[in-house]
């Protein structure tokens, strides 16, 4: 009786809630490096169970508190919250602590040394590649955007290929949309030059059903396209086996190239863009 009143009483508080409950994870790791002044850690974690594989991730802590008295090559367990703002990490304990992995990295990506973009900004002019043809995120005014980075190797089926899923599932939500047909462009620039260059790209643009004339690929070289992911907050850290491990961030712009917002991680869904892209065209 008493867990049937208990489990009413959380269903009641969820109910009340203006805002959904924040998902949370357990997480095991170690931390590789510490940046107090950014409040960020750059954590070598196992598997998290039901959201992601052991990888090396950058996480921000929203209490700078947690991060007295941490250091590099401590063991920890802490709190991954999925926040639709970004993930972060809470209730950080230290468990021990070991020596470093030989590949531990000195340092987490530098995004805080660009411009990091907010709403109201222009879109940057950094020239891409799509299929041999130069092209950059301003030849798209007169449309409201959506942007996003991505690979086309990526082997989380909830990272790179959901982003493919949620914009093929737009392209299709537009297509239907009389507001929308002919107004919306999609662009998907892959940080992974090396591999996903014109015909890697056309190929997978037609594996997931891009219709040319909405949903365009591009890229550019290494430095070039880890800056402007950066500008965006992605992180982007390559691997030794040659995986990138990054987050995720897809900007909606409007026909005047300025950024309206920025949907973080995966959490949203198609229909939220949609209203995001429809609300962009409405600022014309």
């Amino acid at each position: 009786m008493r867990t049937i009143i208990v489990s009413a009483a959380i269903a009641l508080s969820a109910a009340c809630s203006s805002q959904p409950p924040v998902p949370t994870y357990q997480l095991t790791g170690q931390i590789l490096v510490v940046k107090p002044e950014t409040s960020e850690l750059l954590v070598k974690h196992e598997d998290i169970k039901g959201f992601m594989p052991a990888m090396t991730m950058p996480y921000t802590v929203k209490d700078a508190a947690l991060l007295k008295d941490k250091t590099a090559g401590d063991l920890i367990t802490a709190t991954l919250n999925v926040a639709p703002e970004g993930p972060f990490l809470s209730a950080i304990v230290k468990t021990g602590t070991a020596p470093l992995p030989e590949d531990a990295r000195p340092d987490i990506p530098p995004a805080a040394n660009v411009h990091l973009l907010k709403t109201g900004d222009p879109v940057p002019t950094t020239a891409l590649v799509d299929q041999g043809r130069s092209i950059t995120m301003a030849d798209f005014k007169g449309s409201a955007l959506a942007v996003t980075f991505i690979y086309t190797r990526c082997p989380l089926a909830n990272f790179c290929p959901l982003l493919d899923r949620r914009f093929a599932e737009v392209q299709r939500l537009a297509a239907a949309d009389p507001a929308l047909a002919g107004k919306i462009r999609l662009l998907s620039i892959s940080f992974d030059p090396a591999n996903d260059r014109d015909a890697a790209l056309k190929a997978h643009a037609e594996k997931v059903g891009a219709d040319p004339d909405v949903w365009r690929f591009a890229t550019a070289e290494q430095a070039v396209v880890d800056r402007l992911a950066a500008e965006f907050a992605v992180n982007v850290i390559r691997e030794k086996d040659g995986t990138i491990t990054h987050n995720l961030r897809t900007a909606i712009v409007d026909p005047s190239g300025r950024i309206v917002s920025i949907l973080d991680n995966n959490s949203w869904e198609a229909t939220e863009l949609v209203s995001g892209l429809k609300h962009a065209l409405s600022t014309r």
